[in-house]
């Protein structure tokens, strides 16, 4: 950081007469919680879908502005804005604009969550010059300087109180693709002005959640508002911030619950140092960065132990001018602490200062609690002993063994097909970019005229097979041909078959799939991480007039399916229908077309699967574990066990289980009902219990809206066996099968399914599984 950003900074006078503030021992640390650093302040929740935006913005002239900025500019200040919140909804696209705001009213800018992400961006470094007499940005000032400086750079700059942000990228791209000491641009040396930051909040009671924070040096700045006092509390949630050098600093107190932090690589050689954290806390601030539940990862390349967890920032002390006589109650000396956690075998301990001043065990306020080691090599990993029905009869060990050729770096289809080549040889495939399977070799998006049959025709369709003039016989006969013509034609381009002895890693944002179907067919020995999968949307999809009362359209394609697979294990990835959820789509026929069918489904036969850790939201039909009462071939087989899985804002299926042995343990259901705003995808149940199903369930949690009784949590579909031990309901303990029988004396339920779970780690409490899975279920970044 440079001396120049200390103007927006309260001035150090305010630390000369704070008395010195220890390390805090471990079990001091053991004590210090969320609730500390923000002293009194309960962040909000934030939900998207209960908002109604006061400002659109869309690059294409279709919402009430077309830059972020005009959107920022049109809000009221704050002494106008009568306290009100005020809402801008900013459309998926790329907007190149230096953002800026101060002392406006609050404001929540954010993107739809059920579409991709908005990117906010801009590439200002610290030392690039600017006209004298220019401000750095509108609400930095800094006319006098000849450079924009630290916090001239920031892509995004926003200043005042209450301000929330929600799913966005916002970037500092100024350094991509530069090497240190090789072309930088002038004066943007290691220690000279290479600082670029992403993001810049000053005041107080901010809140950040979905975000992508992305740049290199000092992407993410927290600091006091100048002249302004109290408190500078900063919250942020489910989030990726990533950058190489002090890349979150600053003096606010700051939280960060959950998501992952990333140290970059590419800018630097190997073995160079790097930091993460650099507080600059006002000694005479007790709280200043807390990391609870975080992922602490790094890209590839980087030796073991080449990054630090931080340094302080000894603000307004000349690098190597530290003086040893200084007493100590004026020492600047920022405090973190980082708990809860899992570390990469690239981090180190903390460092010395900014000042170069050593780091004392006596002195820092640096310290870590209760932290855990991240996997050395994601890629080589392969499923712990006794981590679910995916570790029995020898275990699943994905691609592991790979040979160095067969490890693969992956950014296109191209080149997935050319690692998918190497067939059933043990192979480590590293996916760093979401892939659309829906676009053709040349890159062109592929829809429904691109797939249609040219004697398929919808309309025609649904007048012939209305059942009021069709009756109740299956569809037959020409266009019914059409449409599956047209089902294959699609079929051939979005599904994508994956072989066996294969580990397929997400090692960047986003990795993972979207407009298609990743298919486990016959095969063995898959791990699947850090991936995402989103939208695998069927644009023919089937009408079945005899599926329930009234007949329903039926999609072929579930994001990601397992038939007949055995040993697969399914880790940290993210499912969701993407933009296009079912609840938009048009009727026909009395009945909504069903563009989408599961997130997850695992049938025919599929067998020893372990899913750990996945976030599933925005659906309908989520899990099956057994396609078809008819099968009975599947007796004996679908093994599967899930923990640690989150199901937010799903209807049903969590799974729904026909004749498996599924182990349901440390999972969290949240759901709300559609009086309590549950929208599209209003709660209707979690467990289904089908057909010779035999489950064991334990210290699972469910948080729903008050008016969802707990009979509504499992439901009988002509099932028998569960048992449940140690569930909650709303904080409440619950067992499932006494809900059952109470909901069902009529049924033969058995509550001894006929096995045990042998292969587990000790069950967390229930207690604790919200807020552990919250923290770390889902694909935001997974590799290291």
């Amino acid at each position: 950081m440079r001396l120049a950003a200390l103007a927006l900074l309260l001035m150090a006078a305010a630390v000369v007469h704070a008395q010195p503030r220890p390390q805090m021992a471990a079990e001091q640390a053991a004590h210090h919680r969320v609730a500390d650093y923000l002293q009194g302040w309960q962040p909000e929740s934030l939900d998207a879908r209960a908002w109604r935006p006061d400002f659109v913005v869309a690059a294409d002239g279709s919402g009430t502005h077309r830059t972020v900025q005009a959107a920022l500019d049109a809000l009221p200040t704050a002494e106008a804005g009568e306290g009100r919140r005020r809402y801008i909804l900013v459309k998926p696209g790329v907007y190149r604009e230096p953002l800026c705001a101060r002392g406006k009213a609050p404001f929540t800018l954010y993107g739809d969550p059920a579409a991709p992400r908005p990117i906010l961006v801009e590439g200002r470094y610290s030392a690039q010059p600017k006209p004298v007499g220019q401000a750095a940005k509108a609400c930095v000032g800094a006319a006098e300087a000849a450079s924009y400086g630290t916090a001239g750079s920031a892509s995004v700059a926003l200043i005042g109180e209450g301000i929330q942000l929600l799913h966005l990228r916002i970037v500092n791209d100024a350094m991509d693709g530069v090497r240190l000491g090789q072309g930088y641009p002038p004066g943007a040396g290691e220690r000279g002005g290479a600082q670029a930051v992403a993001l810049l909040l000053q005041g107080d009671r901010h809140q950040l959640q979905q975000l992508e924070l992305l740049g290199h040096q000092d992407t993410f700045y927290v600091a006091r508002e100048a002249q302004r006092p109290g408190p500078a509390r900063v919250h942020v949630r489910d989030s990726l911030i990533a950058g190489d050098v002090d890349f979150i600093f600053g003096n606010a107190s700051l939280v960060i619950e959950g998501g992952a932090v990333l140290r970059r690589a590419g800018r630097r050689a190997p073995g160079d140092p790097g930091h993460v954290l650099a507080p600059s806390t006002l000694a005479s601030e007790p709280y200043g960065f807390l990391l609870s539940g975080v992922r602490m990862r790094a890209e590839p390349g980087l030796q073991a132990g080449s990054a630090s967890l931080g340094r302080a920032w000894d603000q307004g002390v000349k690098p190597g001018s530290w003086p040893a006589d200084l007493p100590a109650h004026a020492r600047p000396n920022g405090q973190a602490l980082i708990r809860d956690s899992e570390l990469g075998p690239h981090l180190g301990p903390w460092a010395a200062s900014t000042a170069r001043r050593p780091f004392e065990a006596g002195i820092n306020r640096l310290s870590e609690f209760n932290n855990r080691a991240a996997p050395r090599d994601w890629g080589r990993e392969r499923l712990a002993l006794d981590d679910g029905w995916g570790a029995a009869e020898g275990g699943t060990t994905g691609g592991s063994a790979a040979a160095p050729e067969d490890v693969y770096e992956v950014h296109n289809r191209a080149e997935l097909e050319r690692a998918l080549a190497a067939g059933s040889r043990p192979k480590i495939i590293r996916l760093h970019r979401r892939i659309d399977l829906s676009r053709d070799a040349q890159d062109r998006p592929l829809g429904y005229e691109d797939y249609r049959d040219p004697d398929f025709d919808f309309q025609a369709y649904v007048h012939a097979y209305d059942p009021a003039r069709w009756g109740r016989r299956p569809p037959e006969g020409p266009l019914e041909e059409a449409r599956k013509r047209s089902v294959r034609r699609q079929a051939e381009r979005v599904v994508l078959r994956l072989p066996s002895n294969t580990t397929l890693i997400g090692v960047g944002p986003e990795a993972g799939f979207i407009n298609g179907m990743v298919l486990l067919e016959r095969v063995q020995n898959l791990i699947l991480r850090g991936l995402h999968f989103a939208d695998a949307y069927d644009f023919f999809p089937a009408w079945d007039p005899n599926d329930n009362a009234a007949g329903e359209w039926n999609s072929e394609y579930d994001t990601l399916a397992l038939r007949g697979a055995r040993h697969v294990w399914i880790d940290h990835c993210s499912f969701d229908d993407g933009p296009r959820v079912d609840g938009q789509a048009r009727v026909a026929l009395g009945r909504p077309l069903q563009h989408h069918d599961g997130l997850l489904d695992i049938t025919q036969q599929s067998d020893l699967v372990t899913v750990s850790w996945n976030r599933f939201s925005r659906h309908d039909k989520t899990t099956l574990v057994g396609g078809s009462d008819a099968h009975r071939q599947d007796e004996g087989r679908l093994r599967v066990s899930f923990h640690h899985n989150l199901w937010e804002a799903v209807k049903e299926r969590t799974p729904r289980v026909r004749y498996g042995q599924v182990h349901l343990y440390n999972n969290l259901f949240v759901g709300r009902s559609a009086a309590a705003g549950g929208g599209d995808h209003a709660y209707a149940y979690s467990i289904g219990v089908g057909l010779r199903s035999r489950i064991v369930s334990e210290a699972n949690v469910f948080e729903t809206s008050p008016d969802i009784p707990s009979r509504q949590l499992v439901r009988l579909l002509k099932g028998q066996g569960l048992r449940d031990s140690g569930s909650l309901h709303n904080g409440r303990p619950i067992d499932l099968m006494a809900l059952l029988r109470e909901a069902h004396p009529e049924a033969a339920l058995i509550e001894e399914p006929g096995w045990s779970p042998l292969l587990r780690g000790p069950l967390d409490p229930a207690e604790a599984v919200a807020q552990r899975v919250r923290a770390g279920a889902g694909a935001i970044i997974q590799s290291n």
